[in-house]
């Protein structure tokens, strides 16, 4: 059971943070932040964690073995890895064959992108700028983080519906993580030579094609579309302190 509890904790996060990417909008509660002070799991821990996550995925999942695309992927992560604050993990971008437009991360350095995000994006800026996100999900330890916030609920109450639990507080924390990973990703990216506003204009363009088939109504609503919209005016302002030669 525990390690099923935390199997669905991490696994949560990581689906939740491809909805930044799907169209599926979390409002946060901006009073709740996570402990600072909360070492979370050993770097050990996290590293055996994301293995059993990435042999789950490769169970569920195709990935794409195309050579010198895994190598050009891997290239841009490792740039960005090398002005990361956490360069210790085995950080590795798998491929996922689908049409879905979708990037995201697990513990230990495991990263997800979708064939349809891929072709969704126009530039390697771009590109860099999604995985530098989910770098800065591993160096922020926001699934170890998680996960130890999830554990000290669950042993101060016998909650039988602890994977509600889990979700729910996830619901309501996410702005948190993905606001972190927004600012702190196209600094990875700029700091690695990078346009940093691949990330904004990427967010546009995914935008402009939901409205397209969707209109602001339907299974997303003005909310995501107002969610977005505060996201990459955050970002526009952020990327506007930094210097580079883009």
């Amino acid at each position: 059971m525990e390690w099923k509890r935390i199997f669905f904790a991490i696994f949560i996060l990581s689906v939740a943070d491809a909805i930044f990417f799907s169209g599926v909008c979390c409002f946060a509660n901006d009073e709740w932040h996570l402990n600072g002070d909360n070492p979370g799991l050993s770097e050990e821990e996290e590293i055996e964690l994301g293995r059993k996550v990435d042999e789950y995925l490769s169970r569920e999942c195709h990935f794409v073995t195309d050579a010198e695309l895994n190598k050009k992927i891997n290239d841009i992560t490792q740039s960005i890895v090398a002005v990361s604050e956490r360069k210790t993990l085995p950080y590795f971008c798998s491929i996922i064959q689908s049409y879905s437009i979708n990037a995201f991360s697990s513990s230990g350095g495991h990263i997800y992108i979708t064939n349809g995000l891929l072709q969704l994006t126009k530039t390697e800026d771009e590109l860099a700028c999604i995985i530098g996100h989910e770098i800065a999900h591993s160096s922020l330890r926001h699934a170890s983080k998680f996960y130890m916030e999830l554990k000290n609920v669950f042993s101060l109450q016998n909650n039988a519906n602890w994977d509600e639990v889990a979700a729910l507080s996830l619901e309501n924390h996410l702005r948190e993580f993905e606001v972190e990973a927004d600012t702190k990703g196209v600094f990875y990216a700029c700091n690695a030579g990078y346009d940093p506003n691949g990330l904004p204009d990427f967010l546009e363009r995914n935008l402009d094609i939901i409205v397209a088939h969707n209109g602001l109504s339907g299974i997303f609503g003005m909310g995501y579309y107002a969610e977005v919209e505060m996201r990459v005016c955050k970002l526009r302002e952020f990327i506007a302190t930094l210097k580079g030669d883009w």
